[in-house]
């Protein structure tokens, strides 16, 4: 219930950033100026003052000049609008020169430095936040948790305000608006790099342990006290509208000051992890310290924006490395299985995301009008007509690159299965149940128990060869025994961890049980992924199909032995 409360509050919150930070593409460049339209003068940032006008602008027939003062008059977003209006927009702005006030007409004219190119400069703009976002919500959607969270904040301020600022002043009322900036200038803008700090400490377990436990509380104070003073200059600039003295505080040494603490945070966990999960993981340490340093340089005063926006491309490593390591090598266990129906929708979502680019593209940058319609109407027949070859190739191509080794494995132990039942033998059936699978899934250990003559206790007949420790055996009246008989189900061991010697169980995670006729005859215990991750349910069920396969097995060998005891008999005689 929790879990799915998580996921409708996710869906909720994506379709609200969706629709903040990309109904804006289309007027904004690659350097994130709004360029559309323009009167003719310049008012920067956080300013009132006129500090140049071009020569025959509307601005400058309206008689404007440097050092006029705009008089908001109540209308807070008055300034924004007149920096970033739309070609053909009206504004009645009012402005003071030496104590007196006059109210001038403007309509903005197209912007001739703003063409095609920087509308779709705009657009690859939003290709690293985009891909940021995608991999925040899906480990969110996939293990809602402090720490899955804590990185989708992070991903959302990764997303340029300006263009969001500059868009809705000109669609919201003041009210809305106000409301819209607090949230922007708070939580998603530069307070947003410090939710990297839980999500670093949590990742990739999910909680926090040993020195890790004792700066966590250390760590939400420094959010709740960052955020309060983020909350202070937002009132100071909505009051005065110019920003305090101390904002390069805000501006760049808190947001340095979390990547370095991040950084630091992430170079302990990898400096005191095992060799192998050192080994494992070393290439996202590298991949999301490289991202840090990107992404810091948006913060540094004194770089170029454009240059920070290049730069700035470096930082998708961070989601790319995490969604590699949580989908590839499974570093978190993030409880679903990477199926079919998982790939084809990305991939279908990616189909419509393409015809949409091709109606923003043919509505918003060729604008020929009629022509326009036609070349989109011919691009989306054109899709149609392919999607039958893009079904297939799509399938070939998902098979091979993403599911090859997982149904090579799928289709070995199936085979292994249905071999089962041609046994004469205990042995093939003991290789079946322990050495094939874990051959097939790279599992860490399989053991088999088999029970004894008298039905007094399940005796270790087999372990695979990768395994190196084993429970010696199991009497009739241990826990896990009964369970099995009870339920004629599998087992997860960490339900009946503490009934378990803790060091010759420690590597097994799952127990499978083989009954004939309602009688347990065996059991085999596995270990988890030799990467660390769980069995998932697939996997899980192709181990209850050996299981019960190996049962017609154990029937069958059965049968045999008292065929050929039969023989014998008839022999002697």
């Amino acid at each position: 219930m929790r879990k799915n409360l998580a996921r409708g509050c996710l869906i909720v919150v994506t379709l609200f950033v969706v629709a903040l930070y990309y109904l804006p593409i289309g007027h904004v460049d690659f350097a994130e100026k709004w360029g559309e339209g323009t009167f003719g003068m310049t008012i920067p940032p956080e300013s009132r003052i006129v500090v140049a006008v071009v020569r025959g602008s509307p601005a400058d027939r309206a008689g404007l000049r440097p050092g006029d003062v705009l008089v908001d008059g109540g209308d807070y977003e008055v300034s924004s609008r007149l920096r970033a209006p739309y070609a053909g927009e009206r504004e009645t702005p009012t402005f003071a020169r030496a104590g007196v006030s006059r109210t001038v007409r403007l309509t903005a004219v197209a912007e001739a430095d703003f063409g095609t190119w920087q509308r779709v400069g705009g657009v690859l703009a939003y290709l690293p936040p985009t891909v940021f976002l995608v991999v925040a919500f899906l480990l969110v959607f996939l293990r809602p948790s402090v720490m899955s969270w804590s990185l989708y904040v992070f991903a959302i301020g990764y997303f340029g305000t300006g263009p969001v600022f500059a868009y809705w002043s000109h669609v919201l009322s003041r009210g809305p608006y106000m409301a819209l900036t607090f949230l922007l200038s708070t939580v998603f803008g530069a307070w947003s790099v410090l939710p990297l700090l839980p999500f670093v400490l949590r990742f990739p377990a999910g909680d926090v342990r040993g020195w890790q436990r004792r700066i966590d509380p250390l760590i939400w104070i420094l959010l709740a006290l960052t955020y309060a003073l983020y909350v202070v200059e937002w009132r100071i600039y909505a009051t005065t509208e110019s920003l305090p003295a101390w904002d390069v505080v805000t501006s760049a040494v808190i947001p340095l000051g979390g990547f370095l603490l991040a950084g630091l945070i992430l170079a302990k966990k990898q400096a005191t992890a095992s060799p192998s999960v050192r080994q494992r993981s070393g290439f996202l340490a590298i991949g999301t310290l490289a991202s840090f340093l990107a992404y810091a340089v948006y913060f540094v005063p004194g770089i170029p924006f454009a240059v920070g926006q290049v730069v700035g491309f470096a930082v998708v490593l961070m989601p790319i490395c995490i969604a590699y390591a949580v989908f590839r090598l499974r570093v978190l266990d993030v409880n679903f299985v990477l199926n079919r129906a998982l790939v084809y929708g990305v991939l279908s979502l990616s189909v419509i995301a393409f015809v949409s680019i091709l109606d923003w593209f043919f509505s918003r940058v060729v604008a020929f009008g009629r022509l326009a319609i036609g070349l989109e109407l011919l691009a989306t027949i054109a899709i149609g007509v392919l999607l039958d070859r893009i079904n297939h190739a799509v399938e070939a191509f998902v098979e091979a690159v993403f599911f090859r080794h997982r149904r090579l494995a799928e289709q070995m132990l199936r085979r292994a299965a249905s071999a089962l039942p041609y046994a004469t033998d205990e042995s093939a059936i003991v290789d079946g149940l322990v050495q094939v699978p874990v051959d097939a899934l790279e599992l860490t250990a399989a053991a088999l128990y088999r029970r004894d003559a008298q039905g007094e206790r399940f005796e270790g007949v087999a372990t695979a060869r990768q395994t190196h420790i084993a429970p010696a055996g199991f009497d009739a009246n241990d826990l896990l025994v009964r369970m099995l008989l009870a339920d004629e189900t599998n087992v997860w061991l960490n339900d009946v961890r503490s009934h378990l010697d803790p060091e010759s169980a420690r590597i097994y995670t799952l127990a499978v049980p083989v009954t004939v006729r309602h009688e347990l005859v065996s059991f085999t215990l596995y270990g988890a992924h030799a990467n660390g991750a769980e069995l998932d349910p697939e996997e899980v069920g192709l181990l209850e199909e050996l299981a019960r396969e190996a049962a017609r097995a154990y029937d069958h060998v059965e049968a045999e032995r008292a065929r050929r005891r039969y023989s014998l008999t008839v022999a002697s005689r």
